[in-house]
Formats: structure tokens, sequence, C-alpha cells
């Protein structure tokens, strides 16, 4: 299995694994209800995963110098390939603000929640920013590279086959984003407030 086909399967692993997560973070925030020990065994899971799509990631990137299947794209204009870059760039992008905002993301849930600490209204707020920037870009990254592991995989050889896969995990991510942003400010505003 090449680099390329083993960084795929680690995406879909963890985009199955990241849903889980969310759809327990989504129900907890609605409704209260929470299980410790399936958030620990989920975000460990995640730890683990990401770990292993990080790191093969950055071999594709720096070993394999993110070689792109010529055949595919041969005759194809300029103008596409410029598209190609740009999605790469957003690949990248997100991904590297994923990394940085996953700290902020674990400390201020673990700072106050597991400790049940009333927040002030100026700390909800930048809570909400800090988060919604988070999930904005995990949202981004999945929608952007979705289409490219079924392409690594070989099961995607044509561009209309893409731009269907691109709108549908586009469509399904815009989703996800705004229950998530809408749980997360139905929950601060319910949160006690200090």
């Amino acid at each position: 299995m090449t680099l390329k086909k083993f960084n795929a399967v680690c995406s879909w692993i963890l985009t199955a694994v990241l849903l889980a997560h969310v759809t327990v973070s989504v129900v907890f925030m609605l409704t209260g209800l929470y299980d410790l020990q399936l958030m620990i065994i989920l975000s460990r899971t995640i730890e683990v995963v990401c770990t292993a799509h990080i790191l093969v990631s950055l071999a594709v990137v720096f070993i394999l110098r993110d070689r792109a299947d010529k055949s595919r794209y041969k005759g194809q204009k300029r103008k596409k390939y410029n598209s190609l870059n740009l999605r790469t760039l957003v690949q990248r992008a997100s991904g590297l603000c994923i990394l940085i905002l996953l700290y902020p993301h674990i400390k201020l849930f673990t700072s106050f929640i597991y400790e049940f600490k009333p927040l002030a209204v100026g700390n909800k707020i930048i809570v909400f920013i800090v988060e919604s920037l988070f999930f904005i870009m995990v949202f981004l990254h999945l929608a952007a590279s979705f289409s490219r592991s079924f392409i690594s995989m070989g099961m995607i050889r044509t561009d209309a086959a893409e731009k269907r896969l691109d709108r549908a995990a586009f469509t399904v991510c815009a989703a996800g984003l705004a229950v998530v942003l809408v749980s997360l400010a139905v929950f601060l505003v319910k949160w006690p407030a200090a």
C-alpha cells in the first residue's frame, strides 16, 4: 500500500471517529448527557490516528514531493492546475490551523466543563470565537480533503465524479458546522455565568 493510500485510510478512520466525537459533544451541549469514558476513548483514538495522519502527510509532502497522478491531469488547462494548488493550500493551511487551535480547544473545555466553573460573559465570547475557528478549520479540512482520499485510492477517476463528491462533502460539512455552532451557542448561553 502506498503512503497516499495509507493516508487516505487514516483520513477515513479519523473522519469517522471525529464525527462520533462531534456527535457525542453536540448531544452533551444540547442535553447535558455526557459519557466521560466514551469521550476519553474517542479522544485517545483521535490522537493516535491523527498523529499517524500528520506523519504520513508530512512524508507525502517532503519525501514524495506530493506528486500528482500526471496521467489524470494530462491536457488540462492551467486554470485546473491552479485550482488544484488552491485546494492543496486550503488543506495544508486548515490542517496547520487545527494543530494550532487544538490545545486551546482541549484546554477551554477541560478547564471549565470538568470543573463546572462559571464563565463571565467575556469569557463565553472568547470560548465561542476560539471554538468556532477550530470547528470551521476542522470542517473546511474535511470538505477540502474528502475527494482527494478517493482519488488516492483510485475510486474516482473523472472530474465529474470528483465535483459530485466535493459538492456532497461541502454540503454535509456546512450542515455539520451549522449544527455544531448553534449547539455551542446554546450551550454557552445556558452555562452558569460568573
